[in-house]
Protein backbone atom coordinates (compact mmCIF):
# COMPACT_ATOMS: atom_id res chain seq x y z
CA UNK A 1 0.00 0.00 0.00
CA UNK A 2 1.40 3.51 -0.64
CA UNK A 3 1.84 5.79 1.78
CA UNK A 4 0.82 10.28 1.67
CA UNK A 5 2.73 12.57 4.06
CA UNK A 6 -0.50 13.34 5.45
CA UNK A 7 -1.78 12.58 8.83
CA UNK A 8 -4.70 11.08 8.21
CA UNK A 9 -4.87 8.15 6.20
CA UNK A 10 -7.97 7.15 3.73
CA UNK A 11 -9.39 4.04 3.48
CA UNK A 12 -11.65 1.97 1.27
CA UNK A 13 -13.55 -1.07 -0.13
CA UNK A 14 -13.05 -2.27 -3.10
CA UNK A 15 -16.36 -1.53 -4.43
CA UNK A 16 -15.29 2.24 -4.66
CA UNK A 17 -14.48 3.36 -8.08
CA UNK A 18 -11.22 5.64 -7.43
CA UNK A 19 -9.64 7.73 -10.59
CA UNK A 20 -6.30 5.79 -12.01
CA UNK A 21 -3.34 6.83 -10.12
CA UNK A 22 -5.53 8.10 -7.14
CA UNK A 23 -4.38 5.01 -4.78
CA UNK A 24 -0.87 6.03 -5.50
CA UNK A 25 -1.07 9.99 -5.84
CA UNK A 26 -2.74 10.31 -2.25
CA UNK A 27 -1.91 6.73 -0.48
CA UNK A 28 -5.71 5.74 -0.32
CA UNK A 29 -6.22 2.47 1.27
CA UNK A 30 -7.95 -0.27 -0.69
CA UNK A 31 -9.39 -3.27 1.07
CA UNK A 32 -10.41 -6.10 -1.60
CA UNK A 33 -13.82 -7.37 -1.64
CA UNK A 34 -14.05 -10.62 -3.18
CA UNK A 35 -16.45 -13.08 -5.78
CA UNK A 36 -17.17 -16.44 -5.25
CA UNK A 37 -17.42 -18.85 -8.20
CA UNK A 38 -17.95 -22.36 -7.28
CA UNK A 39 -16.90 -21.61 -3.76
CA UNK A 40 -13.40 -20.84 -4.76
CA UNK A 41 -12.32 -17.13 -3.68
CA UNK A 42 -11.28 -14.59 -6.14
CA UNK A 43 -10.01 -11.34 -4.21
CA UNK A 44 -10.94 -8.24 -6.04
CA UNK A 45 -9.43 -7.39 -9.16
CA UNK A 46 -8.61 -10.61 -9.86
CA UNK A 47 -10.99 -11.13 -12.11
CA UNK A 48 -11.94 -8.82 -14.87
CA UNK A 49 -15.25 -7.76 -15.58
CA UNK A 50 -15.71 -9.30 -18.82
CA UNK A 51 -13.95 -12.99 -17.36
CA UNK A 52 -16.87 -12.56 -14.06
CA UNK A 53 -19.78 -12.46 -16.82
CA UNK A 54 -18.41 -15.51 -18.97
CA UNK A 55 -18.48 -17.14 -15.47
CA UNK A 56 -21.91 -16.08 -14.44
CA UNK A 57 -23.27 -17.46 -17.65
CA UNK A 58 -22.17 -20.97 -16.59
CA UNK A 59 -22.41 -21.08 -12.42
CA UNK A 60 -23.80 -19.29 -9.64
CA UNK A 61 -21.88 -15.99 -8.69
CA UNK A 62 -22.27 -14.61 -5.26
CA UNK A 63 -19.85 -11.76 -3.00
CA UNK A 64 -18.11 -10.97 0.04
CA UNK A 65 -17.40 -8.30 2.08
CA UNK A 66 -13.81 -8.10 3.35
CA UNK A 67 -13.37 -9.78 6.90
CA UNK A 68 -12.83 -7.59 10.30
CA UNK A 69 -8.93 -9.33 10.05
CA UNK A 70 -8.70 -7.77 6.34
CA UNK A 71 -9.02 -4.43 7.67
CA UNK A 72 -7.26 -5.45 10.65
CA UNK A 73 -4.23 -5.77 8.90
CA UNK A 74 -4.47 -2.46 6.70
CA UNK A 75 -5.11 -1.16 9.82
CA UNK A 76 -1.95 -2.35 10.87
CA UNK A 77 0.08 -1.30 8.22
CA UNK A 78 -0.84 2.37 9.31
CA UNK A 79 -0.40 2.11 13.06
CA UNK A 80 0.58 6.01 14.62
CA UNK A 81 -1.60 7.22 12.03
CA UNK A 82 -5.23 8.50 12.27
CA UNK A 83 -7.39 6.67 9.68
CA UNK A 84 -10.29 7.51 8.32
CA UNK A 85 -12.36 4.12 6.90
CA UNK A 86 -15.08 4.72 4.54
CA UNK A 87 -17.36 1.92 2.85
CA UNK A 88 -19.90 0.86 0.91
CA UNK A 89 -23.56 1.46 1.32
CA UNK A 90 -24.17 -0.98 4.47
CA UNK A 91 -27.44 -1.94 2.81
CA UNK A 92 -25.58 -3.25 -0.06
CA UNK A 93 -22.45 -5.80 1.97
CA UNK A 94 -21.52 -6.33 5.70
CA UNK A 95 -18.23 -4.14 4.89
CA UNK A 96 -19.57 -1.27 7.22
CA UNK A 97 -19.97 -3.78 10.08
CA UNK A 98 -16.16 -5.43 9.44
CA UNK A 99 -14.65 -1.77 9.71
CA UNK A 100 -16.32 -1.28 12.70
CA UNK A 101 -15.74 -4.13 14.09
CA UNK A 102 -11.71 -4.26 13.23
CA UNK A 103 -11.87 -0.24 14.65
CA UNK A 104 -13.14 -1.78 17.83
CA UNK A 105 -9.08 -3.11 18.42
CA UNK A 106 -8.02 0.04 18.01
CA UNK A 107 -6.71 2.69 19.84
CA UNK A 108 -9.42 4.98 20.54
CA UNK A 109 -10.17 7.48 18.20
CA UNK A 110 -7.51 6.04 16.11
CA UNK A 111 -9.46 5.45 13.10
CA UNK A 112 -13.32 6.41 12.47
CA UNK A 113 -15.58 4.45 10.53
CA UNK A 114 -18.28 6.20 7.51
CA UNK A 115 -20.91 4.58 5.68
CA UNK A 116 -20.96 6.49 2.11
CA UNK A 117 -24.05 5.23 1.84
CA UNK A 118 -23.33 4.72 -2.19
CA UNK A 119 -20.99 3.01 -4.44
CA UNK A 120 -18.91 2.61 -7.87
CA UNK A 121 -18.49 6.28 -8.92
CA UNK A 122 -19.90 7.89 -5.81
CA UNK A 123 -18.63 6.33 -3.22
CA UNK A 124 -14.92 6.85 -5.17
CA UNK A 125 -16.40 10.74 -4.91
CA UNK A 126 -16.91 10.63 -1.17
CA UNK A 127 -13.39 9.14 -0.82
CA UNK A 128 -11.72 11.60 -2.83
CA UNK A 129 -13.05 14.39 -0.88
CA UNK A 130 -11.69 12.87 2.18
CA UNK A 131 -8.43 12.11 0.47
CA UNK A 132 -8.10 15.66 -0.82
CA UNK A 133 -8.88 17.10 2.96
CA UNK A 134 -6.07 15.00 3.85
CA UNK A 135 -3.55 16.26 1.77
CA UNK A 136 -4.47 19.65 3.18
CA UNK A 137 -3.36 18.65 6.71
CA UNK A 138 -6.55 18.56 7.99
CA UNK A 139 -7.01 16.36 11.34
CA UNK A 140 -9.52 13.15 11.72
CA UNK A 141 -12.30 15.29 12.26
CA UNK A 142 -11.89 17.68 9.42
CA UNK A 143 -11.16 14.60 7.19
CA UNK A 144 -14.17 12.98 8.04
CA UNK A 145 -16.62 16.29 8.28
CA UNK A 146 -15.17 16.61 4.38
CA UNK A 147 -16.56 13.12 3.52
CA UNK A 148 -19.50 13.52 5.31
CA UNK A 149 -20.09 16.74 2.98
CA UNK A 150 -19.83 15.01 0.10
CA UNK A 151 -21.84 11.91 1.30
CA UNK A 152 -24.79 14.15 1.87
CA UNK A 153 -24.80 15.27 -1.36
CA UNK A 154 -23.35 12.51 -4.08
CA UNK A 155 -26.45 11.27 -6.74
CA UNK A 156 -26.07 8.06 -8.48
CA UNK A 157 -28.12 7.33 -11.74
CA UNK A 158 -27.18 4.72 -13.98
CA UNK A 159 -29.11 2.83 -17.29
CA UNK A 160 -28.79 -1.03 -17.70
CA UNK A 161 -28.67 -2.59 -20.86
CA UNK A 162 -30.97 -5.55 -19.29
CA UNK A 163 -32.28 -6.67 -15.15
CA UNK A 164 -31.02 -10.19 -15.22
CA UNK A 165 -27.99 -9.84 -12.37
CA UNK A 166 -29.80 -7.12 -10.87
CA UNK A 167 -33.57 -9.09 -10.86
CA UNK A 168 -31.48 -12.34 -9.32
CA UNK A 169 -29.61 -10.33 -6.96
CA UNK A 170 -33.10 -9.00 -5.46
CA UNK A 171 -32.00 -5.48 -5.40
CA UNK A 172 -34.59 -4.08 -7.78
CA UNK A 173 -38.86 -4.98 -7.68
CA UNK A 174 -40.32 -7.66 -10.46
CA UNK A 175 -42.16 -4.37 -11.47
CA UNK A 176 -39.18 -2.68 -12.46
CA UNK A 177 -37.77 -5.49 -14.41
CA UNK A 178 -40.67 -6.36 -16.45
CA UNK A 179 -40.81 -2.28 -17.37
CA UNK A 180 -37.18 -2.64 -18.47
CA UNK A 181 -37.98 -5.60 -20.66
CA UNK A 182 -41.13 -3.93 -22.75
CA UNK A 183 -41.02 -1.85 -25.61
CA UNK A 184 -36.84 -1.58 -25.84
CA UNK A 185 -36.89 0.91 -23.21
CA UNK A 186 -33.89 1.05 -20.55
CA UNK A 187 -33.72 0.71 -16.91
CA UNK A 188 -33.23 3.53 -15.19
CA UNK A 189 -32.06 2.74 -11.74
CA UNK A 190 -30.53 5.64 -8.38
CA UNK A 191 -28.44 4.70 -5.59
CA UNK A 192 -29.48 7.64 -3.08
CA UNK A 193 -28.98 6.91 0.49
CA UNK A 194 -28.00 3.51 0.22
CA UNK A 195 -30.84 2.25 -1.53
CA UNK A 196 -31.44 1.40 -5.01
CA UNK A 197 -34.50 2.60 -6.32
CA UNK A 198 -36.13 2.12 -10.08
CA UNK A 199 -36.59 5.66 -12.31
CA UNK A 200 -38.80 5.54 -15.35
CA UNK A 201 -37.69 3.63 -18.03
CA UNK A 202 -35.91 5.24 -20.77
CA UNK A 203 -36.51 5.14 -24.51
CA UNK A 204 -33.36 4.65 -25.72
CA UNK A 205 -29.66 5.13 -24.87
CA UNK A 206 -29.94 8.49 -25.95
CA UNK A 207 -33.28 9.38 -23.83
CA UNK A 208 -31.62 8.01 -20.34
CA UNK A 209 -28.76 10.09 -21.07
CA UNK A 210 -30.17 12.86 -21.29
CA UNK A 211 -32.28 12.20 -18.55
CA UNK A 212 -29.21 11.40 -16.41
CA UNK A 213 -27.22 14.87 -17.50
CA UNK A 214 -30.61 17.01 -16.80
CA UNK A 215 -30.57 15.31 -13.33
CA UNK A 216 -27.64 16.54 -12.76
CA UNK A 217 -27.90 20.21 -14.10
CA UNK A 218 -31.27 20.24 -12.12
CA UNK A 219 -29.28 19.60 -8.96
CA UNK A 220 -26.54 21.94 -9.60
CA UNK A 221 -26.07 25.09 -7.89
CA UNK A 222 -24.94 28.11 -10.00
CA UNK A 223 -21.78 28.82 -8.53
CA UNK A 224 -20.86 25.64 -7.26
CA UNK A 225 -18.04 23.33 -8.95
CA UNK A 226 -19.30 20.06 -9.88
CA UNK A 227 -17.44 16.62 -9.05
CA UNK A 228 -18.40 13.54 -11.24
CA UNK A 229 -17.34 10.00 -12.14
CA UNK A 230 -18.29 8.35 -15.11
CA UNK A 231 -19.38 4.74 -14.24
CA UNK A 232 -18.86 1.92 -17.20
CA UNK A 233 -19.59 -1.68 -16.75
CA UNK A 234 -18.76 -2.82 -20.29
CA UNK A 235 -20.73 -0.11 -21.91
CA UNK A 236 -17.84 1.90 -23.71
CA UNK A 237 -19.90 3.85 -26.15
CA UNK A 238 -22.75 5.14 -23.44
CA UNK A 239 -20.18 6.41 -20.95
CA UNK A 240 -18.35 8.16 -23.92
CA UNK A 241 -21.65 9.96 -24.54
CA UNK A 242 -22.15 10.83 -20.67
CA UNK A 243 -18.59 11.99 -20.50
CA UNK A 244 -19.11 14.12 -23.48
CA UNK A 245 -22.56 15.53 -21.92
CA UNK A 246 -20.90 16.51 -18.53
CA UNK A 247 -17.97 18.51 -20.19
CA UNK A 248 -20.59 20.07 -21.95
CA UNK A 249 -22.42 20.69 -19.21
CA UNK A 250 -20.12 22.37 -16.60
CA UNK A 251 -16.36 22.51 -18.70
CA UNK A 252 -14.30 23.04 -15.65
CA UNK A 253 -15.79 19.95 -13.71
CA UNK A 254 -13.93 17.51 -12.30
CA UNK A 255 -14.89 14.67 -13.43
CA UNK A 256 -12.98 11.08 -14.17
CA UNK A 257 -13.96 7.73 -15.78
CA UNK A 258 -15.11 5.01 -13.35
CA UNK A 259 -15.39 1.54 -14.59
CA UNK A 260 -17.09 -1.22 -12.12
CA UNK A 261 -14.74 -3.55 -10.20
CA UNK A 262 -15.67 -7.30 -10.86
CA UNK A 263 -17.36 -7.49 -7.29
CA UNK A 264 -20.00 -4.76 -8.95
CA UNK A 265 -20.34 -6.18 -12.09
CA UNK A 266 -21.96 -9.54 -10.06
CA UNK A 267 -24.45 -7.43 -8.95
CA UNK A 268 -25.37 -5.67 -12.12
CA UNK A 269 -23.72 -7.29 -15.16
CA UNK A 270 -22.62 -5.78 -17.90
CA UNK A 271 -24.31 -2.82 -20.28
CA UNK A 272 -24.14 -0.09 -17.37
CA UNK A 273 -23.68 2.87 -17.75
CA UNK A 274 -24.12 6.22 -15.57
CA UNK A 275 -23.69 9.23 -13.44
CA UNK A 276 -22.24 10.30 -9.65
CA UNK A 277 -21.74 13.37 -8.74
CA UNK A 278 -21.77 16.26 -6.34
CA UNK A 279 -22.47 19.85 -6.57
CA UNK A 280 -19.32 21.77 -4.49
CA UNK A 281 -20.89 25.11 -3.34
CA UNK A 282 -18.38 27.98 -3.86
CA UNK A 283 -18.14 30.40 -1.14
CA UNK A 284 -17.86 34.15 -3.20
CA UNK A 285 -15.21 35.93 -2.70
CA UNK A 286 -14.95 39.18 -0.43
CA UNK A 287 -13.20 40.80 -2.92
CA UNK A 288 -16.06 40.55 -5.58
CA UNK A 289 -18.65 42.25 -2.92
CA UNK A 290 -19.89 45.02 -4.27
CA UNK A 291 -19.89 48.16 -2.21
CA UNK A 292 -22.24 51.79 -2.43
Amino acid sequence: MAHSDSAVAVVTDSAASLPPGARDELGIGVVPMAVVIDDHVYADPQLTPAELVRRAARVPVSTSAPSPGAYLGTLAELRGRQVLVMTVARGMSASYESAITAAGYTEDGHVAVLDTETAAGGQGLVVMAAARAASAGGNLEQVTAAARHAAGRVHLLAVLDQLDFLVRSGRVPGIAARAGRSLGARAVFELSRGRVRSRRPARGIDNAITHIVESCRADGQPTGRLHAAVLDAESPRAAEMLMAAVHSLAPDADVYAAPFSSVLVAHTGPGLAGLAWWWEPQVPSRSTAVTS
